[in-house]
């Protein structure tokens, strides 16, 4: 009975602290685009995109050091793919991300990555031909809804805004890149979350150099030199340690405890987590973007809890 209590109260702790992990996650991502908007008044997407995974990668290979030591430096011929995986993942998301905030609220950004996990279905099915059963094409679709509510406050003529329409359509490219890049881990056997991130994000750092230095070139960003990054340098802080070493690394953490599926439960929290910050910020939330945001929720809800149910009712 103390054998059976023991594994309880050790499995009770594990949870605790998984769960308190991937809070810290969701919260930290959720402030993230309010943060970006702020930064982006002093610096242009290529040069944040720049500083942010620059300093990201040193301290990234920084805590492989510390947990697997030299040797898991090593590419091991997988050069080109993780090339391709951190071009994708590191510029392709935030270079996007950042150019869609320019257009579109922060709030309407959080909205949209909290649908990774029905973009990440429907790109398998795209990719793989997997195709997803139809309680998630259900739940995608009734996500859908609610984004255009979000983005539409309810009224059908802002959907033909242009200018934030095409906000809203670089963040959801630029969400699907990063999920391309999550499904990019389970390509590599054998490899850990913290080598997989530390070495992609190094290789894609070269692609982000390069687009940073030809967009200066053509004359649509500008280096980021320390007169300009000055100005932002608390929302630059915040961008490389809270949004990305910090929330990387309890993700991961809250992850191996919890699994992916629990996990995927906490991307609810992003949304509500820039709502809330838009309200203490004082912006004016209208109740149709709150109706939108819960229907994002409830269907990402149901598409986890369902399979659940089906397998107990099997089981």
């Amino acid at each position: 009975m103390s054998h059976a209590l023991a594994t309880r109260q050790s499995s009770s702790h594990t949870s605790l602290i998984g769960s308190a992990n991937l809070l810290i996650a969701a919260i930290a991502w959720g402030g993230m685009y309010g943060v970006s908007q702020v930064a982006l008044q002093s610096l242009d997407p290529y040069a944040m995109t720049t500083l942010r995974y620059g300093a990201g990668a040193l301290l990234f290979c920084l805590l492989l050091w510390l947990k697997e030591g030299r040797t898991a430096f090593r590419y091991e011929g997988q050069f080109l793919r993780l090339w391709l995986y951190g071009s994708c993942g590191f510029c392709g998301f935030s270079i996007l991300l950042f150019h869609g905030l320019k257009h579109a609220p922060a709030e309407h950004g959080a909205v949209i990555a909290s649908l990774m996990p029905l973009i990440s279905a429907l790109i398998s099915w795209l990719l793989h031909g997997k195709r997803p059963d139809g309680s998630t094409l259900l739940c995608t679709l009734i996500a859908i809804a609610g984004v255009v509510l979000v983005i539409s406050r309810g009224e059908p003529a802002n959907l033909l805004q242009l200018d934030a329409v095409k906000g809203d359509l670089m963040i959801i490219l630029g969400v699907s890149c990063w999920v391309v890049f999550s499904m990019g881990l389970g390509s590599l056997q054998g490899w850990s979350s913290s080598r997989y991130t530390a070495l992609s994000c190094c290789a894609g750092l070269i692609t982000i150099v390069g687009a940073n230095l030809i967009a200066t070139a053509v004359g649509v960003a500008a280096l980021p030199t320390p007169e300009r990054v000055a100005p932002v340098a608390f929302e630059m802080g915040y961008l490389i340690l809270a949004a990305g070493v910090l929330a990387v690394s309890c993700w991961s953490n809250g992850v191996a405890r919890m699994g992916a599926i629990n996990s995927l439960l906490f991307m609810n929290l992003i949304p509500v987590s820039a709502f809330v910050i838009a309200f203490l910020q004082g912006r004016s939330i209208d109740p149709t973007e709150i109706y939108g945001m819960c229907l994002v929720i409830l269907a990402l809800l149901a598409n986890n809890l369902l399979p659940r149910i089906r397998r107990r009712r099997l089981g």
